[in-house]
């Protein structure tokens, strides 16, 4: 390999990728919107999980080293707490975009028996 062609790979390697060309239809508008939503939401969401578990972790030393019996927090909302910031921190926006699917699923299923209920009762 010669001088030049080392040059050359050693400036391809380290030069920036050049942008794609911008698209000013309304629906890679929409489309871009979407996906940096995606990207901030699911930030945020991990935000929360952090949050919750630091909070859920703080309560559970101060119920571990309080002489009060029964004083602060409960211990269900405690391992609540730590259980849905723990599912929040690792699935992000993913997390919450399957129980949304659920929940979607769940209505069609229900729209489809209301639908076919008057079928079925020979009233259709």
């Amino acid at each position: 390999m010669s001088k030049l062609a080392i040059i050359e790979n050693a400036v391809a390697a380290t030069s920036t990728p050049t942008l794609p060309t911008a698209a000013w239809d309304l629906i890679s508008f929409i489309t871009n919107a979407k996906n940096y939503g995606v990207v901030l939401g699911g930030g945020v969401i991990i935000l929360v999980g952090v949050i919750l578990v630091i909070v859920a972790v703080v309560f559970i030393a101060q119920k571990l080293l309080s002489s009060q019996q029964g004083g602060g927090k409960n211990w269900f909302i405690i391992i609540l707490m730590l259980l849905i910031g723990g599912a929040f921190m690792t699935g992000g926006f993913l997390f919450i975009s399957n129980i949304a699917s659920g929940g979607q699923k769940t209505i069609e299923e229900l729209g489809g028996g209301f639908i076919l209920l008057p079928v079925l009762l020979g009233l259709g």
